[in-house]
Parts: C-alpha cells; structure tokens; sequence
C-alpha cells in the first residue's frame, strides 16, 4: 500500500509544534516592541523635561521682576511650590508644581496648561522644593535654584510608555539684570 499523505495525528503534532514556535517568536516580538517603547518614552520625558528647564531658565534670565517675595525684608531665600516672573514684554508668567496631579502648569497671562507630568519632587525618597530663590535686600532676585523630580509615566501627556528611573533636573540661574 502506497501512503499518499500524512495522517489526522501527525497533522496535529506538527500544528503543535508550529503553534508552540510562533508563540515564543511573538513573545520575543512583544517584548523587543515593549523596550523600544520604554526607551522611547523616557527618551521623550528627557528631553521634555531638559527643554522645559530650559525655558524657564531663560525666563528667568530676561526676566524683569520676581515672586514670591520674602515675607521679611531680612529674609535672603524662599522655598516655592510656585516661581513668579515677569517678561520684559510683560507677560506675567507663573509656573507652579501641582502636588495633587504631580504635574508642573504654566500659567501666562491667565492661560493655564499642563507642561510637564510625572514631577513627584522625591529624590531617594526625600522631599525637595522645586524653585528656590535668593534674594539680596529683600526683594532684588540674584539667583533662582530649580530643583525637579520626574518619573516617566504613562498618565501623563509628556510620557508614551511607563518609566522606573527618575530624572533629576537641576539649575541654578541669575538674572541678567544681577550679571552687570
């Protein structure tokens, strides 16, 4: 007897087979996919973040007055939730660390937004102040000390995937004003 093809059987096992296969080949698929987004993720809220401190630097570079004020004259630093600033072009510019969302709102001219998420102010677990300022005189501005905490995160606009490290943003600026 001649056999002219394969049995129900052997059918079966080499299905097995080819099912056991191409579910490790996804799996390996799926997670090469889930690294890349990661590393794009904290990529972006990186970049995000460093951008942004930027910005603010520069603000405060050209900036032309300052808040929040010391509460005494004598008083030479305030630790803020909220830095004040206004532009040569007079904009009123505020920037402040929401506690609840963890988020970091820019508010200019009364046209509030979100601009940075995941800003949880913990660094190794301790609590920081994002924007320290110094003041000589009581209201003369000669530094402002921005200190931020990010995790990348995936409730936020800024992050396209979940991150474990924290990003920490440090800068202390002067304003042009104090340089000459």
């Amino acid at each position: 007897m001649i056999r002219r093809g394969f049995t129900v059987v052997e059918l079966l096992i080499g299905l097995a087979i080819a099912t056991v296969l191409l579910t490790g080949l996804f799996a390996a698929i799926q997670s090469s996919v889930d690294a890349y987004s990661k590393s794009t993720a904290e990529g972006v809220n990186r970049l995000t973040s460093r951008l942004l401190v930027e910005r603010i630097a520069l603000l405060v570079r050209t900036g032309t007055s300052f808040g929040p004020l010391p509460a005494v004259a004598t008083t030479t630093e305030v630790e803020s939730n909220t830095l004040q600033i206004t532009t040569p072009q007079g904009q009123q510019v505020t920037i402040t660390w929401n506690s609840m969302d963890e988020t970091l709102e820019m508010d200019v001219d009364g046209t509030n937004s979100v601009v940075l998420g995941g800003v949880t102010q913990l660094a190794s677990g301790v609590p920081i102040t994002p924007f320290l300022l110094q003041y000589e005189n009581g209201t003369i501005l000669n530094r402002v000390t921005i200190n931020l905490a990010v995790i990348p995160d995936i409730t936020h606009a800024t992050a396209m995937d979940a991150g474990e490290e924290t990003i920490r943003l440090t800068t202390s600026v002067m304003p042009r004003a104090q340089l000459y």
